[in-house]
């Protein structure tokens, strides 16, 4: 039964891969009243902003994360975070205009765990879930130039003002233990982008927890490394 269960484990994970729906029926194993399962929190560090700035030295970003379990297959996920952006000279020659951006965002959701076993012990996860995004940024674009074959090139500058943006954000993928209460996970983000103000004024290069500001819809990866909190145990 054992190995029964880590081959369907390693087919779920798979699955995930090629991005298939995996159903499974649930395994139920009471636990006895010494082995009651502990509750508390997760607190640790996305590594999707750390990451990212090895593929754009422009951005510099960083967020925290947490997870409560608050039912048999349910977890709360919430996460903040920053974001700054600023044109290195070479890049502002090759767009023809200067950007800066900083803001902050928040992401909350659900999560349902749909990965079962009944080997006392074993806290991993195969996570699906949904969140919504809210990101607040001041941006704006110190010069900017028009070029112009026949007339005279326009130079022209937008000052820094507050946008705002909201998403949805389907994820999936999975959680392990590595160590006692050490939790690592990496999740496939689909962000849908619902609504933006000011967005006219001048169409954001980054949003922060977003991605792309000139796309409605933006793919993201996120890579969690986090600790679990004890405070407990459950009934």
């Amino acid at each position: 039964m054992e190995k029964l269960l880590k081959i369907l484990s390693c087919i779920y994970i798979s699955l995930f891969f090629f991005g298939q729906v995996v159903q499974s029926q649930t395994i139920e194993n009471p636990l006895s009243a010494a082995e009651k399962e502990s509750t508390g929190f997760t607190l640790g560090v996305n590594l999707e902003g750390p990451i990212g700035r090895i593929f754009d030295s422009d951005k510099v970003a960083f967020s925290a994360v947490t997870h409560i379990k608050f039912a048999q297959k349910w977890f709360f996920r919430g996460e903040a975070g920053f974001e700054n952006l600023t044109f290195s000279p070479e890049n502002q020659v090759e767009r023809s205009y200067t950007y800066e951006s900083n803001g902050s965002f928040l992401r909350a959701g659900l999560l349902y765990d749909f990965f079962n076993v009944d080997e006392r012990g074993n806290n991993d996860n195969i996570f699906i879930g949904l969140n919504y995004g809210f990101a607040l940024q001041e941006h704006g674009s110190s010069s900017y130039i028009i070029e112009n074959g026949y007339w005279s090139d326009y130079y022209g500058s937008v000052g820094k003002y507050v946008l705002n943006t909201h998403w949805l954000e389907v994820m999936a993928g999975p959680r392990t233990e590595l160590l006692k209460n050490l939790y690592m996970g990496w999740t496939i983000n689909l962000r849908v982008k619902v609504l933006q103000n000011n967005s006219n004024v001048l169409e954001p290069y980054s949003v922060p927890g977003f991605g792309n500001g000139d796309n409605t819809v933006n793919v993201g990866f996120s890579y969690v490394i986090e600790y679990f909190i004890p405070w407990g145990k459950s009934r």
